[in-house]
């Protein structure tokens, strides 16, 4: 894969994890099912993190 592919697919990875901690946080407001939310934007987050590091990395490490 093309690196620059790579950075970009981290940075849309990033803005989906800051949405997903905007989400986290807005989720804290008293609603019904506020936990499957909860549960729903961490695991959507932190996959999306560790994603985007495993991308960035790999783009370090292939450098020529």
């Amino acid at each position: 894969m093309v690196p620059a592919f790579r950075c970009l697919l981290a940075l849309v990875s990033l803005m989906i994890a800051s949405f997903c901690a905007f989400g986290f946080l807005a989720s804290f407001e008293p609603t019904d099912n506020a936990m499957v939310f909860r549960i729903g934007y961490a695991v959507m987050g932190i996959s999306c993190l560790a994603g985007s590091g495993g991308l960035i990395v790999s783009v370090v490490r292939n450098r020529p």
